[in-house]
């Protein structure tokens, strides 16, 4: 780990419930913070390890995984640069959630969880903003609960690519390295994933290309995910 550059402050005073610090508790809290790299395929933090604090990304991508006792893998969510992760466990001081691993090499700040907590505690209105994120959090969750629960599998998948298309701006997107990832996405197994697929394919709503797909109908593609 290394001492933070300018862009790592400015990057930390973006974060809410930071940037609602005063400026000597945000200045006090940034002596503590530090740069930290991983590898692709690495993992930050491991499902139920106790919180060490909170990691935002400076760049690269980072997924938030959880495993079954039988080995299969659900993404919880998949974050870039901007993104914070490891709140809910910094805060309620239980272990965290999924598993962080690196989905290309990435730059975060790691934020240590004691001097975090006693900044947040002298500064009540950098909490309301913890408030908000914990509040959105939940929402995000419950969106992929719902996901997993409403849609059949080509509805996750058509709502996989239309979300993935919005983040990149364009039509093209790039699956996914494996079918198995690509099923990790979507809460199914790698068969269902690739029958997903070879269906939308199908019907025309998408052309695929070793790992790109190109989405070439995406009005009935957004009805479907929806």
């Amino acid at each position: 780990m290394s001492k933070l550059t300018a862009e790592a402050y400015a990057a930390l005073a973006r974060v809410a419930y930071l940037g609602a610090l005063s400026s000597s508790e945000f200045q006090s809290l940034a002596k503590r913070c530090e740069l930290t790299t991983v590898s692709r395929g690495q993992t930050l933090f491991a499902e139920g390890e106790p919180p060490r604090g909170v990691f935002l990304i400076l760049s690269g991508r980072i997924r938030l995984v959880r495993s079954s006792p039988e080995g299969r893998e659900q993404v919880l969510h998949e974050e870039g640069p901007g993104a914070s992760l490891g709140e809910v466990p910094t805060f309620d001081g239980n272990g965290y959630v999924g598993s962080a691993v690196a989905v290309d090499d990435a730059v975060l700040v790691y934020v240590p969880r004691a001097p975090l907590l006693a900044a947040l505690a002298r500064e009540p209105r950098a909490s309301t903003e913890v408030i908000r994120i914990l509040a959105a959090r939940v929402r995000k969750f419950a969106s992929l609960a719902a996901g997993l629960g409403l849609r059949d599998v080509i509805g996750r998948l058509a709502a996989f690519l239309v979300q993935e298309s919005e983040r990149v701006g364009q039509p093209r997107i790039q699956l996914p390295r494996t079918r198995e990832e690509l099923a990790a996405h979507l809460g199914t197994v790698r068969e269902q994933a690739s029958r997903a697929l070879s269906e939308l394919k199908r019907r025309r709503l998408i052309e695929v290309d070793g790992r790109t797909v190109r989405i070439v109908a995406p009005e009935p593609l957004r009805a479907l995910a929806s």
